[in-house]
Order: C-alpha cells, then structure tokens, then sequence
C-alpha cells in the first residue's frame, strides 16, 4: 500500500449511482480512510462536498441530476486544491479532454483495476501533502513538517531528537550543503562534539532509511537528494 496508510487522517468522498458497486468500493475505502463519505448522484455530492469539505472526491461520470464532470466543474469554480478522481465505464475522447481541462487526478475505466485505482490513490496524496506539511524526500519516504513525523513505505519511523533536528535542519537548507560547524552549533549548542558524532547520526540515520536521502559533500558537509522536489 505504501504511502496509502498516509490516508488513514484523511476522509474521502465517494458518489456512484449504482448500488452493487458503490458497496464494493466504500468497502475498500473505509479501509484506506478515516471517513469515508457517500453520495448517490453529484447534486447529492455537492451538498455533502460543501458541509463536510471532505480530503479527497472519487466520482463516477454517468450519474443523474448532475454527473461527475459537472460536479469537478461546480467545485473547481472555487476549489482547484482538492484531489477528483473520475470513474466511468466509457472510454470517451470528449470527457477525457474535459476531465484534463478540469485538472482531474484520474480518469479510471470500469470495471476497476484495483492496483491502478491504489496508485491513482497514491498520486492524488501528493496533492494533499502540499497542504498538510507532508515533504517528499524520497520514493517512499515522506516528512510531516507539522507533527514532525517520517514516514517510509507508510509506516512510521522511529527518531530519536537529534534525528529529527539533522532532518529538519537539511530540509531548511536544501538544496544547499549544510557544513559540519552549522550541524554541531545546531544540535549540539552546549558541547564541543567531535566529527564522528556527526557521522555516527548520519549512520543512524541512513540504517533506518536508507542511503540515498542524505548525501555526503567530502570534506563539507552534508545536503538531502533533490531528485524528488
């Protein structure tokens, strides 16, 4: 699931008006979100959109009263921050073009392909991350500025303080190299620590994630991998 667990916070809403599948998918989805949302036509949607400001909207297209591009399209007159998936059984030129002028996170075909509609899902949090705090530092790995949290492969990681300090102190920086002075100033402010203090938390720290996030300036310092901003 990787990142996916990242969504257990969030609350998605879900409008299909086809009862067999709608009860197949609020299933899976009420094992990937906090709260999960359900709507039986997009006037209906529209309604529950505007009370609950839900995370995430996954919507079929064909529905009646209003359907699913005209729902994006009411929504994105003054909201073009929160994730819209689309589902639809037909695979139509005239909504895949007006699904990408609506600036949709997916437009997934029926019946549903559970893998491809999971990685949909793992896109659409990229979006969500930009407004909850959550920075990206590798495939896998995210940092929640607010609650000052890593995750890798969507589960929680383990730092001890000074861990946490490099981290956010790279994150600060980057994309430049932070010098081995700036590191021991910061989080060692009251002691005259040695360069193999500063390596062995390098060493804690890339054992727990691995190698590639933190790179190695010789003779420097040290600076996080820019290959995901």
């Amino acid at each position: 699931m990787k990142s996916t667990l990242l969504l257990k916070e969030k609350s998605v809403l879900y409008v299909e008006d086809d009862d067999e599948i709608k009860e197949q998918i609020s299933e899976i989805l009420k094992m990937l979100f906090k709260k999960v949302l359900v709507a039986e036509d997009g006037m209906k949607a529209y309604e529950i959109y505007e009370d609950e400001l839900p995370d995430i909207i996954i919507s079929d297209v064909m529905m009646p009263k209003m359907d699913g591009l005209k729902l994006t399209k009411k929504i994105r007159q003054n909201n073009y921050d929160i994730p819209i998936i689309l589902l639809t059984g037909y695979k139509d030129s005239v909504i895949l073009v007006d699904a990408a002028n609506l600036s949709v996170d997916g437009y997934i075909l029926k019946p549903i392909n559970m893998n491809i509609f999971i990685k949909t899902l793992n896109n659409a949090i990229r979006r969500i991350k930009k407004e909850q705090g959550l920075i990206q530092l590798a495939k896998d790995t995210f940092y929640h500025s607010g609650t000052q949290e890593l995750y890798k492969s969507g589960s929680l990681v383990s730092l001890g303080i000074k861990e946490v300090g490099l981290i956010k102190l790279l994150i600060t920086n980057k994309p430049q190299t932070v010098i081995k002075e700036k590191i021991s100033e910061t989080l060692w402010p009251l002691e005259n620590i040695c360069e193999s203090s500063i390596k062995n938390l390098i060493l804690r720290i890339r054992k727990k994630l691995g190698d590639n996030i933190i790179i190695s300036v010789r003779g420097i310092g040290y600076r996080l991998n820019t290959v995901f901003d």
